[in-house]
């Protein structure tokens, strides 16, 4: 039943305009602000029962709930649940959603874990919201979505996540949020709160106090024989509010009075006039909340449900109770009214009595609360819950008997700790269920409280270290070594600091992490040799990128590296004592590429745990990370595309987000070496996208995936969009400690040569010269910084230091062999001489390069081999490498070095076809994506869920790629593409 709206003409049709315009385009955001009781909920109301055609989804934050576990979002979408569409809905990347919105959380399916089992807490958040979102979409597909959140300044934070993830890219589909914020309310997220404010379509609808006509209209409707007295003294008492017009002509008193303690009193007077019982019921449903049954609030009220029935319709009659539906007060005023009129003490023994009943789900008790006499009773509330006769719940039962743990943890979170070892056990519950939803700052709050008990039990602790290192929040480190240094056993000890390790690990505090392993590293006594076999492997992999976290080796190209035959002593000691799978193994060949051995070597040392499949399983860990950028800098880029691709899938699977942005900006780094520029950009502007959206990466994780986006943009002939990149990811100076440093520094240099800012390039490229040195690297791909600063150094007038950069890396490229290397090695020293000898350096070049995964190396020596030939007036002998330059910087999206071979094509007396327009070379990234995918058969739901872009943004791609090919159908893009 709506109410009608009074003096609200001008405000609704604003309402309804904006959300025609949102679900019939691009979708949006519109905000209602205003003071209680102004009629935001009623603009609500209104709109959400007058949208025929459109899917509406309602929910309403609570004060009580602001830690309930994505309780908005599990009220939006509560009346689809199990519905008949719900499968179809929950498809693909949206499949997760039923695990966040269940009840019950253990009983959907699991993201599965690693073999230390904290994947699933590091990734459920971004998960979560990921599964949301598409859920969102897939409803968005079937019809417009209205999507309605009344109070939203109390909606918890998860949900408030999810609606930030909707909002920033809403224009995808058609669906409107509507969010109705109370003014001056403290949020439960301001921060949250603010950013998805931010993103309104339209301005903030504020409705404005009601006028004297519309103020006579609604008091008319409830006392048509009001007089113009009453009706002027109720609109100055009200201010126009009207809620608290309405308030006042339903009260029998002359005097109007407002504020707090007038509507305390107006509802006192209204509980008064009902039977026996109706103050404690009231009570009962305003400490509850709205998602309250008729049974729990009889219970806690301490009244039988006959009763409550009784009860419930008169308070229904007298305005107290919203009139249909189960229980719920008429108005949130009402709630904090009969809430904070309770007085602190009874309320947290109510609290407490009531996070028993909803925890074990138990029935009324033996013995029955009595209410006092009206007589005896005051304003400050009810008095306390007598004992009952009934055994007290155990923690057994918390397990055993049917209950809602979180929502009984909401309530002990207002309750006084009592040494309860039953809330514990609630609270522990509650916490694992909201880590399973994807809400771990909710199972920290949970665990906090339950430290408060007090039960000594150090694995409430270590839970607590996990949750908020998936939540990426502060003070994690310094708990979690706490927790693990105060653990005796040293398997338990171990286990624990294996587990945190690789949460703070996978969310980017590699320093934090390295300092727990080293805690049972340097205590290895009592370990399991399996366990410690691990706890070796990771603390080496988090010292591959860290330098801080490296022990004292003795650096140099040629001093003590592992062969495949003999690894460092101290990395591997306990696996190769018989103990577990031989992860020590990616460390070993992480040194080895550092030293720059040669590529047979360093897979040599890899193949054994690439080919069992010992890696692939390690998905909680950086181990195939730090493997996948050795088999790249060893050229195997074929492998390391397999680790990224494997990563990637199995990511998708788990809802994974951040592994999934981490397998793109993998796969990035392998596809550049390739000369698949076009592509390489797709991957890493995506995985640089979800890293940035998180706000949490770290600088130093940050850059993996910034490196190969500056260098793709680069060569794609798009500098100003990669230093808008630069600007975007607020890098400033890079990290000293961090192995992506030195990379990023290269890459920046790359893009000042090319805007002809030579000086500062070198700057770049020596610094990084010097923090490769610190680590140490000596390995020629990953310290390519030589090459182009031979480029640096001709141009500053430097010859000398140019001759000498460029032997020397000659010489480290020809030691290691790499052919991506060798050849930019080669090409870098043919700048330093002339004549024949710098055409056999190029020649060289290109052979060395040919057939290999150096595609891109091999195009610039092709591009370099026929300038130099030009030069030397040999013109028509340039051609042929110009060409074949071309047409694979063409195919791949190198369009810099296409611009450069179609200028020297030109100079050389050819004349070489221009840039197109039309056909595949002119389809965009994502344009060529999609339509690859099309072509092999994928439909338009299965492209949107394979890329997790909107069915709108893929039927747009379609329709330019179409045009771009100049065919009508999907039927003929195979054969357009070339397929």
């Amino acid at each position: 039943m709506t109410r009608r709206l009074w003096g609200r003409e001008a405000e609704l049709s604003a309402l309804t305009g904006g959300i025609a315009t949102a679900t019939a385009g691009p979708g949006g955001l519109i905000a209602v602000e205003g003071p209680a009781g102004i009629g935001k909920t009623a603009l609500l109301d209104a709109v959400a029962t007058g949208s025929p055609g459109r899917i509406v989804l309602r929910a309403r934050g609570n004060p009580i709930e602001q830690d309930f576990p994505y309780g908005v979002a599990r009220q939006a979408f509560a009346p689809l649940l199990g519905g008949p569409d719900w499968a179809d809905a929950c498809r693909g990347p949206a499949g997760h959603a039923a695990r966040v919105l269940g009840a019950d959380p253990s009983d959907a399916p699991t993201l599965g874990t690693g073999p230390a089992g904290v994947g699933h807490t590091v990734e459920a958040m971004h998960a979560a919201t990921h599964a949301l979102f598409w859920l969102t979409a897939h409803l968005a597909a079937r019809a417009p979505v209205v999507l309605c959140v009344d109070d939203a300044h109390w909606a918890d934070p998860p949900s408030l996540r999810w609606l930030v993830a909707l909002s920033r890219r809403i224009d995808a589909f058609p669906a409107v949020t509507v969010l109705a914020i109370r003014s001056g309310e403290p949020a439960a997220d301001p921060m949250l709160l603010g950013e998805l404010l931010s993103a309104a379509t339209t301005a903030p609808i504020r409705p404005g106090p009601l006028d004297r006509i519309a103020t006579a209209e609604l008091i008319r409707e409830i006392l048509p024989s009001a007089t113009g007295e009453l009706i002027r003294d109720c609109h100055a008492a009200a201010g126009g509010n009207p809620f608290l017009i309405r308030m006042l002509a339903e009260d029998d008193r002359t005097t109007p009075s407002t504020g707090t303690a007038g509507i305390a009193r107006w509802v006192e007077q209204r509980l008064r006039r009902l039977p026996s019982g109706a103050t404690g019921l009231a009570h009962a449903l305003a400490l509850l909340g709205p998602g309250a049954t008729q049974r729990h609030a009889a219970n806690l009220a301490g009244i039988t449900p006959e009763q409550a029935a009784v009860l419930s319709d008169a308070m229904r009659a007298a305005g107290l109770l919203q009139p249909d539906g189960a229980p719920c007060l008429a108005h949130p005023i009402v709630a904090a009214a009969l809430h904070d009129g309770m007085g602190p003490g009874i309320r947290a023994l109510w609290h407490a009595r009531a996070a028993r009943l909803l925890a074990t789900g138990t029935g009324a008790p033996k013995q029955t609360v009595r209410e006092p006499a009206a007589s005896n009773r005051t304003t400050r509330g009810p008095a306390a819950p007598e004992r009952t006769t009934r055994e007290p719940a155990t923690p057994e039962q918390a397990a055993r008997e049917p209950g809602d743990p979180e929502r009984a943890a909401l309530h002990l979170l207002h309750a006084e700790p009592a040494g309860d070892a039953f809330a514990v056990a609630v609270l522990r519950a509650a916490a694992r269920h909201a880590t399973a939803r994807g809400a771990p700052e909710a199972a920290a709050t949970f665990l906090r409280r339950a430290l408060d008990e007090p039960s000594g039990d150090p694995a409430i602790r270590l839970e607590l270290s996990l949750a908020l290192a998936a939540g990426r929040q502060s003070g994690v480190p310094g708990l979690a070594r706490e927790v693990v240094a105060g653990i005796t056993d040293a398997a338990d000890r171990a286990d624990a600091a294996l587990r945190c390790g690789r949460a703070l690990a996978l969310a980017g505090d590699l320093s934090a992490a390295d300092g727990l392993y080293r805690l049972v590293l340097d205590r290895p006594a009592g370990v399991p040799v399996e366990t410690l076999a691990r706890l070796e492997a990771e603390q080496a992999a988090v010292s591959v990128p860290d330098s801080r976290n490296r022990r004292t080796r003795t650096p140099s190209a040629g001093g003590d590296v592992p062969s495949p035959q003999t690894p460092r002593p101290e990395t591997g000691a306990a696996a190769r004592a018989g103990g577990g799978p031989q992860l020590w193994r990616v460390h070993a060949v992480a040194e080895a590429t550092f030293a720059g051995r040669p590529p047979a070597e360093c897979l040599a040392l890899l193949a054994p745990v690439l080919d069992d499949g010992t890696l692939a399983a390690e998905t909680d860990s950086l181990l195939p990370t730090v493997a996948a950028i050795m088999l790249i800098a060893s050229g195997e880029l074929d492998r390391a595309r397999s680790i990224s691709d494997t990563m990637i899938a199995g990511a998708l699977e788990r809802g994974w987000m951040s592994a999934v942005a981490h397998g793109r900006f993998l796969r990035a780094l392998t596809l550049l070496p390739a000369a698949a520029v076009r592509d390489a950009a797709v991957e890493s502007r995506a995985a640089l996208d979800f890293k940035l959206t998180t706000g949490t990466t770290p600088a130093a994780a940050l850059l993996w995936a910034l490196v190969p986006l500056v260098e793709s943009l680069t060569e794609a002939g798009r500098p100003a969009e990669a230093e808008a990149a630069i600007d975007a990811a607020g890098i400033g100076e890079p990290p000293p400690y961090a192995l992506t440093a030195p990379m990023f520094l290269q890459v920046r240099a790359r893009l000042r040569l090319g805007r002809d800012r030579p000086a500062e390039a070198l700057a770049d490229l020596l610094e990084a010269a010097d923090r490769w040195a610190a680590f140490p690297v000596a390995h020629p791909v990953l310290a390519s910084w030589p090459a182009d600063a031979v480029r640096a150094y001709l141009a500053t007038g430097r010859a000398g230091d140019a001759r000498r950069t460029a032997a020397t890396y000659l010489e480290s490229a020809e030691r290691t062999g790499v052919p991506d290397a060798l050849g930019g090695a080669l090409r870098a020293y043919a700048l330093v001489v002339s004549g024949r000898r710098r055409i056999d350096l190029l020649e060289r070049a290109v052979r060395v390069t040919a057939g290999t995964t150096a595609r891109l190396q091999h195009t610039r020596a092709l591009y370099d081999l026929g300038c130099a030939l030009r030069r030397i007036n040999q013109r028509t002998a340039a051609r042929a490498p110009l060409a074949a330059a071309l047409e694979i910087a063409d195919a791949g999206g190198a369009d810099r070095l296409a611009g450069l071979a179609r200028a020297e094509l030109r100079a050389a007396g050819a004349r070489p076809r221009r840039a197109a327009l039309h056909g595949v070379a002119a389809l965009t990234d994502a344009e060529r994506r999609v339509a690859g995918l099309a072509a092999h058969g994928l439909t338009n739901r299965q492209i949107s869920d394979r890329l997790t872009l909107s069915r709108r943004t893929v039927e747009t791609h379609l329709a330019h790629t179409y045009r771009k090919l100049a065919i009508r159908s999907r039927t003929e893009l195979a054969d357009a593409l070339g397929q």
